[in-house]
Order: C-alpha cells, then structure tokens, then sequence
C-alpha cells in the first residue's frame, strides 16, 4: 500500500531527498581528486590517506543498524535533519584540520552524519512508492547521488586548485547547513502500527530476513561492488597524477563516470519495473567488470581514461538502485515496519566494502602500481557478478 501522504507531498519529498543526496556527495566526493595535494600539503602517504577516505565509510558502516533501529521506532524525518547537521560539522572541520588524526575525527564524523541521512532517505522512498515504481523512485534518488558525484569531483578538482582545499570545504559546509533547514519541510513516512515492537524485537526480525538467499545474494553484490570502485576511485588521482595529469583535469575524468552512473541508475530503476531487478544487475556488473579490468591495459590519455572510467560507474548508481531495490522489495513483503532496520543491515555491509576498498587500493598502489590494483579491484565486480546471476526475483 503507498503511503497516504504520497499524491499531495510525493513530488516535493523526492526534491528535498534528493537535494540532501546531491550534498552528502558533493561534499564527501569533493575529497577524492584533492587527496594529491592534501597528501603533500600534510605530508601523509597514500597507504595512510587510504584510511581517512575510509574512516568516512566505516562510520557510516557500523552506525546504519542503530540509526535504522531509531528511524523505525521513531521516525525518519528527525534523524534525516540531524544527520545532514552532523555531516556539515565534520566536513567545517575537515576545512580546519592540519595533521592525519584531525582529518580522521573530521571525516568520522561527517561519516557518521552520511549514515543518518542515507539510511532514512533511502528508506522514505521505500515508504513511499509500491512495487511497480519503486525502480523509480530508487533512480531518482540515485540520479541526484550521480549529480552530486559529478559536481562533486569537479569542484574538489578545480576549485581546489584555484582557491586551494580548505576553501572548499568551507563553502560545502555552509550548504549543508542550508540543505538541514530545507529538510525541516519534509513529511514523516514512517507506517504508523497498533503494534510496536521493542528495538530488540525489530533487530531480531530484520537480521532473520538474511537468512534468505534473495536479500544476502543483494547484500554481497552490493558490498563487492562498493569496494571496488571505492577503490577504483582513490586509486585514479594518483594514476592520473604519475601520468602528468593535472589535478583540475583529473577531476574531470570522473564527469562521464558520474555521469554513466547517475543516467544509469534512473534509466536502470525504470527498466527494472518492467523486465524485472535482476537482469539489470547482471548486465551493469559485468559491463563494469570488463571496463575496470581494461586499466591494465589502457594508454595514458585523459580521453581514454575517462571513457573507460565511464563504464565503470555502472557499478555505482545502478548497482545502488538495484539491489537496494530488490532489499525494500523483500521487506515490505514480509514486514513494513522492520524496513528501516534491515536497510540499516544492508548498508552498514555494503558501505563496510566501500570503507575496505580505498585501503585496499592504497596498499596494492604502493605496493604493485595502480595498474595492478584495478585489476584486483576488477575481480571483485566479476564475483558480484556470478552473485547476481544467482539472485531470485522478487514476485507479487
């Protein structure tokens, strides 16, 4: 059943989640094609630098079970609001640091406000459409992450080089606090039940849902996929760097892979409601797996690299819209009011792959080259492919 606020407020809810998404990535991705300089600038190196780009995702790993607890118990619209106020306290602090354990606190605890934000929005726009639009609604919101992916690694790449880093870090925490004001206007979704279960109680049926083939073959493929271009993308900068690529070029690279991510995901959400969620993500993990295994053997061209780099975002926005996707379907067949927590499972190992994958880049960078690190990277994709070929769909 769609929620009953879903006619007058659907369109206005989806504008606001979607500003908030456009943010979280604007101002978390900005980080990625500034790393270079802030590795010099700080004198960290890139093994190190690996764990501030993954401190972010480990908060935001470990702390989407608690959070999707609270959203189910109390609400999604309080912890969206507080996560984005978080977020923006941890990137004006990242604008500040001056030594490898202040960028850590700072990116922990923008981490941890991205964890509230995305756990809540995600699972208001489960709240809100039915089986036959929730592709949809899933791409539209994975549409805005691919916007803020794109404006994301342009701004860190060529406004940092102009006005340096901290600068801009100053500017994307003022627009989050703009962003936490705006989510004031949002309407609460959560299914309203006579009977309310204890915290403990929605954990206990949240986790057994994992028990199921469809919700932890969705679950790996996920993760694999998280990791590896989490990977794939701390390890470009410094592949473009020793390549003579300069770091406001070097943010543009990643333009057509945001872009392929973010047309990608709404065009893959939409298609899923007619031929189905799994064929989808059998195509967009193998297609990213092949482009990702290509940069053992691509020549430096920036060109070259950012075609290439293309395809392997659709191992991003499609892959997020899909498998969260065949999540939410599983769930509110079985029980709407555990939604929030099991998302919150989900994510927490999807993003712990996404923390796992720029310290892993880092380690096989210094260690092997870059070349070899995307083809590490690329053999995780293969493996969530085989797991997507096994997945069951999801049938009303």
């Amino acid at each position: 059943m769609r929620h009953p606020l879903e006619t007058k407020h659907r369109n206005r809810q989806m504008l606001l989640l979607s500003v908030g998404t456009f943010c979280v990535f604007l101002a978390m991705l900005s980080l990625i094609p500034l790393l270079p300089i802030v590795s010099e600038e700080l004198n960290i190196s890139k093994s190190s630098l690996g764990w501030v780009a993954g401190v972010f995702m480990i908060c935001m790993a470990f702390l989407q079970i608690p959070f999707g607890l609270l959203s189910d118990k109390f609400g999604r619209k309080k912890i969206i609001i507080v996560g984005i106020l978080v977020f923006g306290v941890g990137v004006a602090m990242l604008s500040i640091s001056h030594s490898f354990a202040a960028l850590l606190v700072a990116r922990a605890i923008s981490g941890s406000g991205a964890a509230m934000f995305f756990q809540a929005s995600f699972t208001m726009v489960g709240d809100m459409y039915d089986f036959h639009e929730r592709g949809k609604g899933m791409g539209i919101l994975a549409a805005a992450t691919g916007l803020g992916t794109v404006s994301g690694y342009s701004v860190g790449g060529v406004l940092g080089e102009l006005y340096g880093w901290r600068i801009v870090f100053i500017w994307l925490a003022a627009f989050a606090l703009i962003v936490s004001m705006l989510s004031l206007m949002l309407h609460e979704t959560r299914p309203q039940s006579q009977e309310e279960h204890r915290l403990g109680k929605l954990l206990y049926l949240s986790l057994d849902l994992f028990r199921t083939r469809t919700i932890m073959f969705a679950t790996f493929v996920g993760m694999l996929c998280m990791m590896a271009v989490v990977g794939a993308s701390y390890v470009l900068p410094f592949f473009a760097l020793d390549s003579g690529i300069s770091t406001a070029s070097t943010g543009l690279l990643f333009i057509p892979y945001a872009i392929t991510s973010s047309f990608g995901a709404s065009s893959c959400g939409w298609l899923s409601d007619i031929v189905g969620r799994k064929k989808p993500l059998v195509a967009v993990t193998l297609l990213g797996g092949i482009a990702l295994l290509l940069f053992s053997h691509v020549p430096i061209s920036p060109w070259l690299i950012a075609i290439n780099f293309a395809f392997v975002g659709l191992c991003f926005g499609p892959v997020v819209t899909l498998s969260t996707t065949i999540l939410v379907d599983e769930v509110v067949k079985t029980d709407t009011r555990i939604l929030a927590t099991t998302m919150g499972t989900f994510n927490m190992v999807r993003w712990l792959g996404g923390a796992l994958g720029p310290v892993l880049g880092g380690v096989f960078l210094d260690t092997y080259g870059a070349r070899t690190a995307f083809t590490v990277l690329a053999g995780m994709i293969f493996v969530a492919a085989v797991f997507s070929v096994g997945l069951r769909e999801t049938k009303y």
